[in-house]
C-alpha cells in the first residue's frame, strides 16, 4: 500500500484584534478566524486578510461561537493598540505563523524562549 501526501491549500484567513477588559487594565489577543466561516457567521470580524495553509481542526478557542486560532497575547503596558505595543506567541501556535499574523498590524513579537 502506498501512502500518497496532499499538500494543505492555502485559506483565506482574518486576522483580527480582540480586546477585552480585564480587573488590572485592558487586554487583547491576536487571532484568526478562516473567512468562510466569518462570512457565514452573524457576527462581523474586521482585520486583516492572508493566505495561509493551516490544517483543519486547529482552533483551540471560540469567540461568539466562532471557531478561532489565538496566536498571540499582548505583554506590554498600554493599550494593545499602541504601536509600540509587545506580543507573546501562545503555547501550541507556531512562531511563523504568529509573526504571519502579526505583520499586516506592525506589532513587535518578542521572544519568550530567553532565559533570565
Amino acid at each position: 500500500m502506498q501512502i500518497l501526501k496532499r499538500a494543505i491549500k492555502p485559506e483565506t484567513y482574518i486576522s483580527f484584534l480582540h480586546i477585552y477588559p480585564t480587573t488590572w487594565g485592558t487586554a487583547g489577543d491576536i487571532c484568526l478566524v478562516r473567512e468562510s466561516v466569518a462570512n457565514s457567521s452573524a457576527s462581523k470580524f474586521v482585520g486583516h486578510k492572508l493566505q495561509l495553509a493551516l490544517p483543519k481542526g486547529i482552533e483551540r478557542d471560540r469567540l461568539v461561537g466562532v471557531p478561532v486560532i489565538k496566536v498571540a497575547g499582548h505583554v506590554s503596558e498600554g493599550h494593545p493598540k499602541d504601536p509600540q505595543s509587545e506580543w507573546e506567541v501562545y503555547e501550541g501556535v507556531d512562531r511563523e505563523i504568529a509573526i504571519a499574523a502579526l505583520k499586516p498590524w506592525g506589532f513587535k513579537l518578542i521572544d519568550s524562549n530567553v532565559a533570565i
